[in-house]
């Protein structure tokens, strides 16, 4: 069994906390999604777990008791400008590239081919990343982190430039990696009918710190919710059985005060 475990941790970018003391399990297998507002540490968070910001406190992978390096971790960030002229094919290759001494054989190309196929852009295998569309971007580099197999999937706002389609493709996608794998995966994910539809648990941040780690059935309630993102909420649940968290008035801002700044 796969397990990410956080133990008292915390970031600062200078005199500003970003996160504190966080303290978690998060077992492998299936995804779990961070929830909150803006601002709130939800990408710190992700880039602490890779080890790309500093942090106090311990982030411990570990595979049925063994302890795991980060090398086992993939992070996709959010989509920033790409000028490669690299193809499809060959950007998702790079995935599975672990040593100078790598060489590409026939279960390589048929292990990327079958990726493409599953995130649907194996059409554009041989165009250059640097002449496509936002969206089929992130579906580059979702497909470039699931190559790899990693034991930690990190996943940054995966469906934000994507249509209703490909957000369902790269989710389900998502979850079907955890399932077969037993991979951690933790997803930042704004839209809470999406959380709650693909997650089995769901890490509400409430300015840097867990306010709430269990199932979307036991976070997403009006009284969980409310303090987090400052606005009056009904959850009702869907025709098709998802919840879906409906906002009703904004609560009056009282006044600004020092913290987070911008979109951590």
């Amino acid at each position: 069994m796969i397990e990410l475990a956080l133990k008292n941790l915390s970031v600062s970018f200078g005199p500003n906390r970003i996160l504190t003391d966080l303290d978690a399990v998060i077992p492998g297998g299936a995804i779990t999604s961070v929830i909150g507002q803006n601002g709130g540490g939800k990408t710190t968070l992700l880039k602490a777990v890779a080890g790309l910001v500093r942090h106090e406190g311990s982030v411990r992978i570990t595979e049925d008791g063994r302890e795991l390096t980060r090398k086992c971790v993939s992070y996709v960030p959010q989509l920033s400008t790409v000028t490669s002229r690299l193809t499809v094919f060959e950007m998702v290759l790079l995935g599975l590239v672990n040593d100078l001494s790598w060489r590409v054989t026939p279960e390589r190309f048929e292990e990327v081919d079958r990726t493409l196929h599953r995130m649907e852009i194996a059409h554009l295998a041989q165009e250059p990343v640097c002449r496509l569309s936002g969206g089929q971007k992130q579906l580059v580099f979702m497909a470039q982190a699931f190559v790899a197999k990693p034991k930690v999937l990190l996943l940054d706002e995966p469906t934000s430039a994507l249509d209703l389609r490909h957000q369902l493709v790269v989710m389900e996608a998502a979850r079907r990696y955890a399932a077969e794998t037993g991979a951690v995966c933790l997803a930042v994910v704004h839209d809470l009918l999406t959380a709650s539809r693909f997650s089995r648990s769901l890490l509400l941040l409430e300015e840097g710190r867990i306010s709430a780690l269990a199932s979307p059935e036991e976070v997403l309630r009006a009284e969980k919710l409310e303090p987090v993102y400052h606005v009056d909420v009904s959850v009702e649940q869907s025709r098709s059985g998802f919840l879906q968290v409906v906002p009703l008035r904004p609560h009056p801002i009282a006044h600004e005060h020092g913290g987070h700044h911008g979109d951590h």
